[in-house]
């Protein structure tokens, strides 16, 4: 690695790894796509060939002992990730990995430990910190728009049908052991980070109550609903509502901030944030980015490559991961609690 570039591997060719990192990177100055590897090898070929990448590998380890790979990308099941995580530590690579870290919070400890011990950065990918709404909701935040943050509620609602494709019932997103606890749980960690990000507040106090539903229409998959409430140190409150039981047009993503001087926030998907202040006053704000810079992942992967050609710690670190699988497994155990 030298200051002007960084070599970046890329495990895992699923939706993220492929639709948002590989081309994140291969735009971002200062990082050269090195190689990708994936079980599936023609694939990994494929998409070698479409990013003019030096190679494609069958395993993570292939990979590893490419001297040209300064850091790597784990885009792989959550199961996963922690033996390729630390692999990758040990074999002195920097890592941007997905979330959650592990299934369970002592494997994801062990993640941040060995790479602190490692001196490697380990950076987690909590991307809505970097989605254009977001962003511009944590700028006015800071300025003081809302006074002071005073409620929030976060609803992210995902279409039973497109679940049941992306991780059908015998997939191992279900499977308490190598997700952690389903989807409500992998998919909660960037809401629960992005609400300590605004705030600038840890949770406190965690309250929840859930609901599956099996739906044998669509083999067996569940339609899982998930109810939360959190106080922050802030002293901020927020709900979180978690579904996967509703039709596609009912599929939304949706944040609202009340603020203590009565003016509101509201972000919808990645692209539109609104205030609402005194009547008539009224501000909205659409981001017309497309892909992996609506998704934040473009600004994510140049943060991580920035942070690595400076030698600077990046702004999102293994604490924040840990933190927001803290809650992420409150949340889980008060769910187990009332089976």
């Amino acid at each position: 690695m030298t200051e002007s570039e960084v070599g970046i591997g890329l495990v895992g060719l699923g939706f993220v790894g492929e639709k948002a990192h590989l081309p994140a990177f291969n735009s971002i100055p200062g990082a050269k796509l090195i190689a990708v590897a994936d079980v599936d090898l023609p694939r990994a070929k494929k998409a070698a060939e479409k990013f003019k990448l030096s190679a494609a590998y069958p395993s993570h380890k292939d990979l590893l002992a490419d001297p040209d790979v300064d850091a790597v990308v784990i885009s792989v099941p959550t199961f996963l990730h922690r033996q390729i995580a630390l692999d990758a530590v040990k074999a002195g690579k920097h890592v941007l990995c997905e979330m959650p870290l592990a299934p369970t919070l002592s494997d994801a400890r062990e993640i941040v430990e060995a790479a602190k011990r490692a001196g490697v950065v380990l950076m987690p990918s909590l991307n809505f910190r970097f989605t254009p709404n977001y962003v511009k909701a944590k700028e006015l935040v800071e300025k003081g728009s809302l006074g002071t943050p005073a409620v929030a509620f976060y609803r992210e609602f995902i279409a039973a049908e497109v679940l049941a494709q992306q991780w059908p019932p015998n997939s191992w997103a279900w499977d308490q052991a190598k997700s952690g606890g389903g989807p409500g749980f992998t998919l909660s960690v960037w809401a629960i980070d992005l609400l300590r990000w605004l705030f600038g507040a840890d949770v406190v106090e965690v309250h929840s109550v859930s609901r599956d539903v099996v739906l044998s229409e669509l083999g067996g998959t569940k339609g899982y609903n998930s109810l939360a409430v959190l106080k922050f140190s802030s002293g901020a409150v927020a709900t979180l509502q978690f579904s996967g039981l509703v039709r596609p047009l009912m599929s939304t993503s949706r944040l609202e901030i009340l603020g203590s001087n009565i003016n509101s926030l509201t972000a919808t998907g990645n692209d539109v944030l609104t205030l609402y202040g005194a009547e008539p006053d009224k501000q909205e704000w659409v981001f017309r980015k497309r892909g992996p810079r609506v998704w934040g992942h473009y600004q994510e992967d140049e943060h991580f490559v920035e942070s690595l050609r400076q030698k600077k710690t990046p702004m999102i670190t293994g604490e924040d991961a840990l933190k927001a699988q803290e809650v992420a497994t409150s949340i889980v155990k008060a769910k187990q609690a009332l089976l």
